[in-house]
């Protein structure tokens, strides 16, 4: 599983759309977070508002990532950057967002 999170104030209500291996997964906003069933191996996860973040990741099977989408002041909408973070941080980071859902 991939838990993509945004716990962050700033830009709060400007949607982001996240993708996954190019497909559109869902929109973040201020305190959301996704929960991505993948198979393991080789994944693209991307992230787009003023500007594109793109995060690639090889998952194992039975593991658990967690994925911290830092949002940014921009010119026009928030910037943001994909980074995996540690069990701990993302566990936590989880913890403070309601959980969204993502798109089939």
């Amino acid at each position: 599983q991939i838990y993509i999170y945004r716990n962050e104030i700033l830009g709060g209500q400007i949607k982001i759309d996240v993708r996954l291996n190019g497909s559109e997964v869902g929109k973040t906003l201020q305190n959301t977070y996704m929960v991505l069933e993948v198979p393991p191996g080789k994944h693209k996860i991307e992230s787009e508002s003023e500007n594109t973040s793109t995060l690639e990741l090889t998952t194992e099977k039975g593991k658990n990532y967690f994925v911290w989408q830092e949002a940014k002041m921009g010119m026009w909408l928030a910037r943001n950057k994909l980074q995996i973070v540690d069990e701990k941080t993302g566990k936590d980071g989880v913890l403070e967002c309601k959980r969204i859902q993502t798109v089939k």
